[in-house]
């Protein structure tokens, strides 16, 4: 891969390059930059090219502007070292790293509460998704969300990558929800979730295709489902006794 490594604006000597080498990628020196925060995230958001940031020279707090605007933006984007960040916020937050990063994550304690609720959602969208709609009733006992509110919409940035589904060993106390407009529009850059999901490094989604495709075991997958689903009903039980 050709590294660019640049300001952003990126000029138009960096874009031509990247037009005449399609495998490249601009790695964005943050320091020297003009744009910064969000006004960068909502440009690269636009501009739709192979991109990362650099954050060498930069202070803690000026990283930790930029992970909450990110954290909150409405302008999807690729950019592999936030995601990662904010991948370790999440292990940390649900207690399944050693927390380091305390008080990154009390300054961003809500926002980071919501990528949680969306993304334990997708427990029951990895659900809906099997052709057979066998768990329809049993996704149905759950409160559906219709919210079109896209604040954090990088959720689905993370399901790419390998290092995040460890996310899902420990669920929170929180019943989750099936978000109606987020989990079945096509409202990323005309895609749907189903091209987020679908993806190698996804073993929930690999599981169900092995169903589909008659690989797996589809019984013991959906007396596993229902278990589960069951054990998720029990937790506001629990809560509200």
């Amino acid at each position: 891969m050709n590294i660019i490594n640049t300001v952003a604006p990126i000029s138009l000597d960096n874009l031509k390059i990247y037009f005449a080498e399609k495998n490249s990628l601009f790695l964005i020196d943050y320091k020297n930059s003009s744009l910064k925060g969000k006004k960068l995230l909502t440009y690269l958001g636009n501009l739709n090219v192979p991109c990362d940031i650099n954050f060498e020279g930069n202070s803690t707090e000026e990283i930790w502007e930029i992970i909450a605007e990110y954290l909150n933006t409405t302008s999807l984007i690729d950019i592999p070292i936030l995601e990662n960040i904010v991948i370790q916020l999440l292990l940390e937050k649900k207690g399944i790293l050693a927390n380091n990063n305390k008080e990154l994550i009390q300054r961003n304690e809500t926002i980071l509460d919501d990528w949680i609720l969306k993304l334990e959602g997708l427990t029951l969208y990895n659900m809906y998704i099997v052709a057979d709609n066998c768990f329809g009733d049993f996704i149905n006992e759950f409160e559906s969300d219709d919210t079109t509110d896209l604040k954090g919409i990088n959720f689905v940035s993370l399901l790419k990558r390998e290092n995040f589904y460890s996310f899902y060993e420990k669920m929170s106390h929180e019943k989750p929800k099936f978000y109606t407009h987020l989990f079945k529009e096509y409202i990323y850059k005309g895609k749907n979730m189903y091209e987020y999901w679908a993806n190698k490094n996804n073993p929930m989604f690999l599981l169900t295709f092995g169903i589909a495709s008659g690989v797996a075991d589809s019984k013991q997958h959906i007396e596993a489902k229902i278990k589960f689903l069951e054990e998720l009903s029990s937790m506001e039980k629990i809560k509200t006794e």
